[in-house]
């Protein structure tokens, strides 16, 4: 008959008193996550059943920051996280939605101050500010953080939680590309920012493929749109009016609607091929009607599930390594294969 770890055992283990362990093991409270942390860990060293013992576990709280959801993606990035709360009963773990302007470095970094003293830890998608960074790298002495959709690669994080930008990026050139064909032609490319280290990574992929395999293809622009609906669809009709042979459009930010109207104000649909990110079902209704031609989309449900499972094992909840990247998979929708949403 085998036989059981005591509390003591864990305890001396750990370097902690048997009160603490005792405290987790019986939801006292007053443990702080890092001296759980411990326990769990020796729980699972010594075969302590790891269900049981983490069921008693403290619920840990996350601040997920998020720009605004007034972005369909952004959007779906708030119901994905919002849509995991009861089910992450096995980490025990409970997400807080803040929201951000990601054009305010000084509010964000205001914002991750006063959220770093009430939480376990922070999951943040922002533009890479070094005010921002410097920040988070400070925070995350003190708890993990989480980057997600968009990199911060000197922020401290534990782990960068999203796509593969610049391969995304890849795959709408090689698209771009094939799409325009041997006539070539020049290529108007919108970003939201170009501090959006997301958004550099896709320009960078895209322009590798067109440079590599595209000789006929140029770039006309490399365009800020602020992620503001009107001025993309500004900066559309301006180089459609005053530039010619523009046979393609890759728009790595927000205003799709607004583009797409302006292209068929202007008698162009159809003429020029045009590519984006993230699908709604809007997106869907321009893929059907021969306005849009690809989008390529990412998944913000495995992102959101993705971050907690990274936590939870910095935490010695979950079994998952820690890694410096998870990358999640992205999807190519045409209008042959656009669901129904």
């Amino acid at each position: 008959m085998s036989r059981k770890t005591t509390l003591e055992e864990i305890a001396k283990a750990a370097g902690l008193s048997i009160a603490t362990v005792d405290r987790v093991v019986n939801r006292r409270g007053g443990v702080s996550p890092k001296s759980e942390a411990k326990v769990l860990d020796w729980a699972r060293r010594l075969d302590l059943d790891r269900k049981i013992f983490r069921a008693h576990a403290a619920t840990l709280r996350i601040a997920v920051l998020l720009p605004s959801p007034d972005n369909p993606f952004f959007a779906a990035m708030r119901d994905a996280f919002s849509a995991l709360e009861g089910h992450g009963d096995g980490f025990r773990i409970r997400c807080f939605i803040h929201d951000i302007d990601p054009i305010d470095s000084a509010r964000i970094v205001k914002r991750i101050h006063d959220l770093s003293e009430q939480y376990d830890g922070i999951v943040i998608c922002c533009p890479d500010h070094p005010d921002v960074s410097c920040c988070l790298a400070a925070v995350s002495k003190r708890i993990p953080i989480v980057t997600l959709v968009s990199d911060l690669p000197a922020s401290g994080r534990l782990a960068y939680v999203g796509p593969d930008n610049r391969r995304i990026g890849r795959a709408a050139g090689e698209l771009m590309g094939r799409f325009i064909g041997r006539d070539g032609g020049k290529v108007l490319v919108l970003l939201g920012y170009h501090r959006i280290i997301g958004h550099q990574e896709r320009e960078m992929g895209f322009r590798a493929v067109l440079r590599e395999r595209f000789p006929g293809l140029s770039l006309l622009d490399i365009a800020e749109s602020e992620e503001n609906s009107a001025r993309a669809a500004s900066l559309v009709r301006r180089a459609l009016e005053t530039s010619e042979d523009v046979r393609g459009i890759y728009n790595v930010s927000a205003g799709n609607y607004r583009i797409a109207k302006t292209l068929e104000e202007l008698g162009k649909t159809g003429d020029v091929v045009f590519i984006t990110h993230e699908l709604t079902p809007l997106r869907c209704e321009l893929l059907r009607k021969g306005i849009l031609d690809a989008v390529i989309d990412q998944n913000p449900r495995l992102e959101a599930s993705k971050s907690l499972e990274i936590l939870a094992a910095h935490f010695k909840r979950a079994e998952q390594p820690n890694v410096p990247e998870a990358f999640t998979a992205f999807e190519i929708f045409l209008r042959e294969n656009c669901p129904n949403l």
